[in-house]
């Protein structure tokens, strides 16, 4: 494994649905992965993590959630920043950082997308790999059938309730039907805003067979990276062989070939 550029994808289009829209952009070619962005938005470790998994064969489709349908490309890719991010987040209507009940209305428009992928790349199934506070759209996003492949790393919502899930009871009871569908978390085992009672709730809801964990210790993480241990695939991995980071990397495309 290689991750040979940290660019930007340079391809984009529009995608509504209802009174939400926002521009894609993708790479690759193969299987539809859905790859969305943290809190902080797009930055170099998130280019470096798509282009791992356009490189082991999917086409990777990441949304700008901070920006309008019509941006361009180069506008779609812009990283705003953590304090920046956070702002934007808290003030969208679309995205619920709070709420114990649910991740807000994108959760409809990310499906959507989902479904749209189908059509547009030739495939049955979509893959979903949420990060931080996009880590729960793993999950409730899962519901639409044509998800086969959900991965949630350090999923972080609501910001303010360690042990809640940020799924509605409609979604719950989606998710425990679709009971061939695994669904793997990444976490560091101190992450402050990823706490093991979130996942203990996830077992409760769905099961505990069904949800595949993979803990990592805080000591694993990049000495460079956040000032605590959050970000698995991104900013806190240690892209080296045999570094737990980069093992764990390694097994969110492992399972991404095994579902799709």
């Amino acid at each position: 494994m290689s991750a040979e550029s940290t660019a930007p994808f340079t391809e984009v289009f529009a995608f509504r649905e209802g009174e939400i829209g926002h521009p894609v952009l993708f790479g690759g070619r193969g299987p539809p992965v859905i790859l969305l962005h943290e809190l902080p938005g797009f930055g170099p470790e998130f280019w470096r993590l798509a282009r791992y998994i356009v490189q082991a064969g999917f086409t990777v489709f990441t949304p700008a959630l901070y920006q309008p349908a019509d941006a361009s490309a180069t506008r779609a890719a812009e990283a705003p920043g953590l304090a920046a991010g956070l702002i934007r987040a808290c003030i969208s209507r679309e995205i619920h950082l709070f709420a114990s009940d649910g991740a807000g209305p994108l959760t409809g428009w990310l499906r959507a997308l989902a479904r749209h992928l189908v059509q547009r790349c030739g495939h049955s199934r979509v893959g979903v790999v949420g990060l931080c506070m996009t880590g729960n759209f793993a999950w409730s996003v899962a519901v639409e059938p044509v998800v086969n492949a959900s991965v949630a790393a350090e999923p972080s919502l609501p910001l303010h309730r360690a042990h809640a899930v940020a799924l509605t009871r409609a979604d719950v009871e989606a998710l425990c039907a679709r009971e061939d569908l695994p669904l793997m978390v990444l976490r560091f085992a101190g992450d402050p805003a990823c706490r093991a009672g979130r996942i203990d709730t996830l077992r409760a809801c769905v099961g505990a067979d069904r949800v595949q964990e993979h803990v990592l210790p805080d000591t694993a993480k990049n000495p460079q990276g956040n000032p605590f241990p959050h970000a698995v695939l991104t900013r806190d991995l240690i892209d080296r062989a045999g570094e737990p980071t980069r093992a764990a990397l390694e097994a969110v495309i492992a399972h991404l070939r095994e579902r799709l």
